[in-house]
């Protein structure tokens, strides 16, 4: 056969294939719903598409593109957590390469003791670190004796003067005591200060890194970081609380009015400022907004709340507008684990910015139900 008849019968042959190509329809692929950003409300509810029967294939990453490859949810440690199951706890063994990898610093002991509930990591921080007012704050919580609590949180006053939370515990240590006279003296000193600081967001990091340096993912490290920490000051406050407004009552029936209104206004104080604290946790800014209902309840509705025209009927109405609010806004937080691990992150990395209810609300804004 001559070359000419070969090279006509490729040419016939290629025409062929693309004319085949052409008319075959193109390939689709629709993105997984999960990370659809949500479209604005239209009055009707809008669904997303199908969830496909198989799986999407895995396509090949281009290069020089921006388009980031499919990722998987986010870890099954993230998944369990939000069922309520417990934070995965390191070893012994885990813990002392942690502090050895940290020079055995404060935040480091700090991270250990937390993680462990061994005193003696904090013991060791208290005496190589004297003079740093995180660790005389958690021995003042987490002492064993009362004298040893009373010793630390006499060092933390010292250490942290602008911090009104030491004045607080001390306090609720001199109610319980039957010292009233002494507490009162505590909580003017608090009534000018303005920093409320309980080091929430420097536990979280350390115990972030503790399970980075033991081999943990990013996630499962931030997971356990901020779902593990502790917050036993907390309930001090709100014990604090109750002692003050027996302490109001006390006074109304004895006809001391000026002195009720005054611890009236101490405590509507402690509560803005749990409910104003930078970085604050859900259950932080819950309880000052029970704090400061309590107080609230002790006035006439129709007085004014302010002086912007508002009365403490209008205020009481707030609170329970805002509280509705937090707890609608809650249950977004089953969506965590079916993120892809970039995008939970992202809000982790919010709460520890801004807050626990700002990180929600974007959670909720970026990946809920339109």
């Amino acid at each position: 056969m001559s070359t000419r008849v070969l090279w006509l019968l490729s040419a016939v042959l290629l025409a062929l294939v693309a004319l085949m190509l052409a008319r075959r329809p193109a390939a689709t692929w629709v993105a997984p719903p999960t990370v659809d950003e949500p479209q604005p409300a239209t009055g009707t509810s809008v669904r997303g598409p199908a969830l496909p029967r198989l799986p999407a294939p895995q396509l090949p990453q281009i290069a020089g593109s921006n388009e980031r490859a499919l990722e998987a949810p986010a870890t099954k440690t993230l998944a369990r957590l939000l069922k309520g199951e417990e934070i995965p706890k390191l070893t012994r063994a885990q813990v002392e390469a942690y502090l050895q990898q940290n020079k055995r610093s404060a935040e480091s002991l700090l991270a250990a003791a937390r993680a462990t509930g061994d005193l003696a990591w904090l013991r060791e921080a208290a005496e190589k670190f004297p003079d740093d007012p995180r660790v005389q704050f958690d021995l003042a919580l987490r002492g064993e004796t009362p004298e040893e609590k009373r010793q630390a949180l006499a060092a933390f006053r010292q250490l942290a003067r602008d911090n009104p939370l030491g004045d607080y515990l001390s306090a609720l240590d001199h109610f319980k005591s039957g010292h009233a006279d002494d507490g009162v003296k505590d909580l003017m000193q608090a009534g000018g200060k303005t920093k409320l600081q309980d080091y929430t967001l420097d536990h979280m990091q350390s115990a972030e890194e503790a399970f980075l340096s033991a081999g943990r993912g990013p996630l499962e490290a931030k997971v356990a970081g901020i779902f593990g920490v502790v917050l036993p000051h907390l309930q001090s406050l709100r014990d604090l609380a109750t002692q003050m407004t027996d302490l109001q009552k006390q006074y109304v029936q004895s006809g001391d009015a000026a002195s009720a209104q005054a611890v009236g206004q101490m405590g509507l104080n402690l509560a803005w400022q749990l409910e104003s604290q930078p970085g604050r946790t859900l259950i932080a800014e819950l309880v000052g907004m029970a704090i400061e209902k309590k107080f609230l309840a002790a006035q006439t509705p129709e007085s004014a709340f302010g002086n912007d025209g508002r009365t403490v009927r209008d205020r009481l109405a707030e609170l329970d507008a805002h509280r509705q609010a937090i707890h609608s806004v809650v249950p977004v937080q089953d969506l965590l684990g079916s993120l892809p691990e970039r995008e939970a992150l992202l809000y982790f990395d919010r709460v520890k910015v801004n807050g626990e209810l700002d990180a929600l609300r974007w959670l909720k804004n970026k990946h809920g139900s339109p």
